[in-house]
Parts: C-alpha cells; sequence; structure tokens
C-alpha cells in the first residue's frame, strides 16, 4: 500500500511542477506502473550545449573535419520530452560506410537480402533526437520496460506492431505528445539505425553514458527503407549479425519479434 501510495505522490508532484501533461494523465491511471522509474537525463548535456559536445565526439573519432552545425530552436515541449521521453539529441553528419571510424560494424546488406532490392537512404548530415530505451528479447516478458512514451499514446507494446500500423498514424500520435515535426517523426533508416547503434556503443565506452546495446539482442526493429514489393527493412537481431543484421518483412505484418524505435529530424 505505501509503496503505491508514493507512485501516486511523485505523480501529483510531478503535475505540480509541470513535469507531466494532461496526456500523461490517462496514461498514468492507464499503467501507473510506469511511473515508478522515471526517465533519467541519458547525457549530460542540454541543448545549448549539444553542438559542442557533439563536436568533441567527431573530432575524436574522425579523420577528416566534420562540422556541427548548431541545435535548431527547440520549443519548451520538445526540450521536456528530450528527459521525458528518453531521446538523444545525435548530430548525423552526411558520412558513406566508407568514411565509418575505425571499429563501427558496418551493415551486411547482402548477407539475406539482394542488394538490388534494397532501397539505400544516404546519411545527408542533419540534428535527430533517437530513443534510448533499451531494446530486450522479443520473448523477454517485460518488453520495452518503462516505456513512458508507449503509455502517453496508449499504445499497450511496441511488439507486433505493423510498419503500417506506424506510418498509419502511431507515429503522428508520437509526435503529438513529444511535440517533435509530424513530418520528421519517423522509422530511422537502417543506415541511421546502424550509425546510431554504434555510436551507443563508443559513447558507453569512452563517455560513460547509460545508453542500449542494439545489437545485443533476439529482435528486431523496424527501419524506414523498402525492400522489393512491399517489404520494410528491419535491423538488429543478435542471432544474425546485430548491429551488421539487415533483414526484410512485409509491411502489414504483425510479429512478435518485430519492434521498433523513434527518431525525430529537427
Amino acid at each position: 500500500m505505501s509503496d503505491a501510495l508514493g507512485i501516486v505522490e511523485q505523480f501529483v508532484q510531478g503535475l505540480r511542477t509541470g513535469k507531466y501533461s494532461p496526456e500523461d494523465v490517462d496514461a498514468f491511471f492507464q499503467n501507473p506502473r510506469l511511473w515508478r522509474k522515471p526517465v533519467v537525463p541519458t547525457v549530460p548535456f542540454t541543448p545549448e550545449s549539444a553542438q559542442k559536445f557533439w563536436q568533441g565526439v567527431w573530432n575524436e573519432l574522425w579523420i577528416e573535419e566534420v562540422e556541427v552545425p548548431p541545435v535548431p530552436k527547440l520549443t519548451d515541449k520538445q526540450v521536456k520530452s528530450l528527459d521525458k521521453f528518453g531521446f538523444l539529441l545525435v548530430y548525423v553528419p552526411a558520412i558513406t560506410e566508407e568514411q565509418f571510424p575505425k571499429g563501427f560494424v558496418k551493415p551486411k546488406w547482402g548477407q539475406y537480402l539482394t542488394e538490388k532490392d534494397i532501397e539505400r537512404l544516404p546519411l545527408t548530415g542533419q540534428w535527430v533526437a533517437v530513443e534510448t530505451i533499451a531494446k530486450p528479447h522479443y520473448d523477454d516478458s517485460t518488453g520495452y520496460a518503462d516505456d513512458v512514451l508507449m503509455a502517453s499514446v496508449k499504445c499497450e507494446k511496441r511488439f507486433n506492431v505493423s510498419h503500417d500500423d506506424l506510418t498509419g498514424g502511431l507515429l503522428g500520435k508520437i509526435a503529438k505528445v513529444t511535440g517533435f515535426p509530424k513530418k520528421g517523426t519517423r522509422l530511422p533508416s537502417a543506415e541511421e539505425w546502424n550509425l546510431i547503434g554504434n555510436l551507443f556503443n563508443w559513447l558507453r565506452e569512452h563517455r560513460q553514458l547509460s545508453l542500449p546495446d542494439l545489437g545485443s539482442t533476439r529482435s528486431w526493429e523496424w527501419c524506414a527503407n523498402a525492400c522489393g514489393s512491399g517489404g520494410r527493412l528491419v535491423a538488429g537481431d543478435s542471432d544474425y549479425g546485430g548491429l551488421a543484421d539487415v533483414g526484410c518483412g512485409w509491411h502489414g505484418h504483425r510479429r512478435d519479434n518485430v519492434a521498433f524505435r523513434v527518431l525525430a529530424v529537427l
């Protein structure tokens, strides 16, 4: 009983300080357990200091110079969403796989698929906000733990959600609750997913940041790329190569081993 009262008191205090929105009230009563462990900021920088942080990262990683521009102006709602939903500001430079830093794992595009059937989406150089929620095994009963974002859009879980479900309405709901641009709130491309997964690993080792290893679990996540007629790429299953894994699923199928993470172009 005391534990339950503590959760309620914590939530009420969050409402008083403006941490939670009206949408959160519905989500809280749908599943109060999600407020037992509020999202902790993943990185020790603000939007104002992110440019300096990433310039330092790319200078350390890169042989050729990468020029990191200022972070686009964010609204108050967007800034709150970074912390509340566990999004990380990342500058993704316009680079090719041939320019990857030493030790970064590249996608094996043709290992399980015919390369000519894959829609390639080159990295173009932009600021994004990407979810840092840990990627579980598909048969982990807890799923994506402490999933505040899904509670906010009244989605029970991330697995068994089709690509069509996402592009047909769910991503729009996510854009609304986060305040991120509607057109820019999307799935990462396989190219972005792979690079970000590599960056998470590097930052965990070299900056001691609490970020997940996206290639270490037996599950896939949807990507934005098309594959053949009606397929969409999936990535990340540890049984098929982890960060190097590139597979394909039918856009309308809901599968218990395919989930997703959200990326917002800023």
